[in-house]
């Protein structure tokens, strides 16, 4: 059963790594972040640009889950972007991001594997709150976003070393602007058994 971690009886339970200033639950179960002027998770292959500052707001996943969002991004700047992220330690973690790529918004992926980010830009996003999908069975992740939450496409699949200590959630970023607005619907989660094959 997928349940909204956002709820009032589940959200005293989550963490965050990075506070933002200003956040806040609604009512109805949503979160509203304020992501700060040069927030970002990033591990540049050029060793240029290392950032670990955004807002991650996480729960304590396990190794097999599946974790939903659906998001709006107010887009001012280019990479302004709310996105899911699975974290097994500061060097090894991946996120799926709605993003402003500065002429409309994305989808983009990035694996980070021993302090090494992998970015990869996807498909052209036409609707205003997309859903977005993780999906991790062990060692093995697959990052998938849907216009109307029922037609999924697959995004990206990839290994990741396995752990029963991933955390996992959600990430407002605004890399090179002043800051952005994400505000994420609700965070659904469900534990999966280890044999489900399902992507």
């Amino acid at each position: 059963m997928i349940s909204n971690l956002f709820a009032e009886e589940t959200r005293k339970k989550l963490e965050w790594l990075n506070t933002p200033k200003r956040y806040k639950f609604t009512e109805d179960g949503r979160l509203v972040v304020e992501a700060p002027s040069k927030s970002d998770f990033f591990q540049d292959p050029a060793g240029i640009h290392y950032a670990d500052s955004a807002p991650f707001l996480y729960w304590p996943a396990g190794d097999s889950f599946e974790l939903t969002t659906r998001l709006r991004v107010d887009m001012r700047h280019i990479y302004d972007s709310g996105c899911l992220m699975i974290m097994l330690n500061e060097q090894n973690w991946a996120k799926l991001c709605f993003e402003f790529n500065g002429q409309h918004a994305i989808i983009v992926s990035v694996v980070t594997k021993d302090g090494v980010s992998d970015d990869c830009n996807s498909e052209r996003v036409v609707v205003e709150n997309p859903y977005l999908r993780v999906i991790k069975r062990n060692e093995c992740v697959a990052f998938s976003y849907s216009q109307d939450g029922a037609n999924w496409t697959l995004i990206r699949y990839f290994g990741m070393q396995n752990s029963e200590e991933c955390l996992a959630g959600v990430v407002a970023q605004s890399p090179q602007g002043v800051g952005c607005s994400v505000e994420f619907e609700y965070l659904g989660f469900k534990e999966a058994t280890h044999n489900e094959s399902r992507f």
